[in-house]
C-alpha cells in the first residue's frame, strides 16, 4: 500500500496523524480515503508531499521545495510567500522615537562593509519602534532598537542612498529570524522598553540585555507638527531605504550567502512631534555581563555626537515592501 499526501491549495498541516503499523489503516483528521487506497490530505501545506509505503521497513518523508516560493524552517510548514507574487507586510500601528546626529565620516566608514561608502552628511540615526497589529504575529507586535548609518551603494547595476543598519535589536524571535534569513538585516535579541514619558514631558527608550543597559535615547518635550510638515517628513522618511549585508555562515566552508541588500518601507506618520535636541547614552556592561555583545557598544562609542540634527516622535502605520526589497549588485 502506498499513501501519498499531495498538495492542496489554501491548506495547513494536520494537527495529528495516527496510523497502525504496516500501513494497514490510517486515521488522520481532514483526510478522505479513496478506493485506490491513496489518502489525499485536505489540510496539508502547499509544496509538501509525504510518502508512506508499507513495503519498506519504515516511513519516508519527502519535502519537495518549490524554488519560486519562500520557505523557512521548519520546512514542513507552508511556504510563507510566492516569490512571483510578493506583497507588503502591513504594520498597522507604529510608534517611533528617534534621535539623529552628525558624527565623523571616517567613524561611519570604519563600520561599513567594503561595498558601501559613507553618505553626506554623515548621520547616525538611533530609532526605537513599537509596531503592532501584525498579521504574521497573529495581530501582536514587538519592539525595535536600531542604529542606522548614512551610506551609499554604487555597484554595477544599483546606485542607492540609504541607511545601513549597523545593528537592530528586537525583543521577539519571529521578526529576528525573518529579518536575518530573508532581508539580511543584522538583528539580535534584547529587552526594549516602551516609550517612557517623564514628569517633565521628556521621553526615553532603552535597550538592555540580561538586565544590563545597552543604550538609550532621551528627548526633551517636542513640538507637534502640522499636516504640511508631516507630508514633507513622510517624503524624507520614505526616500531612504534600509541598506544591509546578508551574511549566512556555512558549517564547513565559505559562507552560504554574502552580498548587500536593500529593504524598502512605506511609512505613514499620522501624528508627528519634532525638536532639535536630545541625548544618546550607552551602558557600560563588561564581557562577563553580556559576552560578545560588548563589541556592539564599543562600535557605538566610536560614533561621537558632533551635532544633534533632529529628534522625532511619531505614530502611524507602515508597510514592509517585500516586493521591492532585494539583493543589490
Amino acid at each position: 500500500m502506498r499513501i501519498v499526501f499531495v498538495r492542496r491549495d489554501h491548506c495547513t498541516a494536520p494537527s495529528r496523524l495516527g496510523r497502525r503499523r504496516q500501513g494497514r489503516r490510517v486515521r488522520c483528521p481532514a483526510v478522505r480515503v479513496r478506493r485506490d487506497r491513496a489518502i489525499v490530505g485536505r489540510h496539508l501545506p502547499r509544496g509538501l508531499q509525504v510518502v508512506y509505503d508499507s513495503r519498506t521497513s519504515g516511513e519516508e518523508a519527502v519535502i519537495r521545495l518549490e524554488p519560486r516560493r519562500y520557505n523557512d524552517m521548519p520546512l514542513f510548514k507552508s511556504p510563507l510567500y510566492d516569490l512571483d507574487d510578493l506583497q507588503g507586510l502591513a504594520y498597522r500601528q507604529i510608534e517611533v522615537l528617534a534621535l539623529q546626529y552628525r558624527t565623523d565620516p571616517q567613524a561611519i566608514q570604519a563600520l561599513l562593509p567594503s561595498c558601501y561608502q559613507v553618505d553626506d552628511p554623515p548621520l547616525v540615526t538611533v530609532a526605537f519602534n513599537l509596531p503592532g497589529g501584525l498579521d504574521f504575529m497573529a495581530g501582536g507586535g514587538y519592539r525595535i532598537a536600531a542604529v542606522g548609518l548614512a551610506a551609499q551603494f554604487d555597484g554595477q547595476c544599483d546606485h542607492i542612498k540609504g541607511d545601513y543598519q549597523l545593528v537592530m535589536f528586537e525583543n521577539k524571535i519571529r521578526p529576528i529570524l525573518g529579518g536575518r534569513e530573508l532581508l539580511g538585516v543584522h538583528k539580535q535579541q534584547a529587552d526594549i522598553t516602551r516609550v517612557r514619558r517623564m514628569p517633565d514631558g521628556s521621553m526615553r527608550c532603552e535597550a538592555s540585555l540580561w538586565g544590563h543597559l545597552l543604550f538609550g535615547i532621551s528627548l526633551p518635550p517636542l513640538r507637534k507638527q502640522n499636516a504640511f510638515v508631516r507630508f514633507i517628513a513622510n517624503r524624507q522618511l520614505n526616500s531612504r531605504p534600509w541598506l544591509a549585508y546578508k551574511y549566512l555562515p556555512s558549517i564547513d566552508g565559505p559562507p552560504d550567502a554574502s552580498y548587500p541588500t536593500t529593504t524598502v518601507n512605506d511609512v505613514r506618520a499620522e501624528k508627528l512631534w519634532m525638536g532639535g535636541a536630545g541625548a544618546l547614552y550607552i551602558g557600560d556592561p563588561s564581557e562577563e555581563d553580556i559576552g560578545c555583545f560588548t563589541a556592539v557598544l564599543d562600535a557605538l562609542r566610536t560614533l561621537p555626537v558632533r551635532q544633534v540634527e533632529r529628534a522625532l516622535h511619531f505614530s502611524g502605520s507602515a508597510t514592509l515592501r517585500l516586493d521591492l526589497s532585494r539583493r543589490i549588485r
